[in-house]
């Protein structure tokens, strides 16, 4: 029980810093030329965008670890 919760907490936070990691890219494509912001902001929004994946792959993962565990039966 508290392990499906668990995937789903990551899930969300995966959600978050998917959503979050976007809100900031499109923040700074909005800037403009005058305050171009360094190269270094992108890739720190690609970042968590990319980490936000890895979230909801680590929540998948222990997902289907629970489903395999509820459907083997103990010796």
């Amino acid at each position: 029980m508290y392990t499906t919760i668990l995937a789903y907490v990551i899930a969300f936070l995966g959600l978050v810093m998917i959503g979050t990691g976007g809100w900031g890219l499109v923040y700074l494509l909005s800037v403009g030329e005058d305050r171009a912001p360094p190269l270094r902001y992108y890739a720190m929004m690609i970042a968590m965008i990319c980490g936000g994946f890895g979230l909801g792959g680590i929540a998948q993962g222990l997902r289907v670890l629970v489903a395999i565990a509820h459907t083997i039966q103990p010796f």
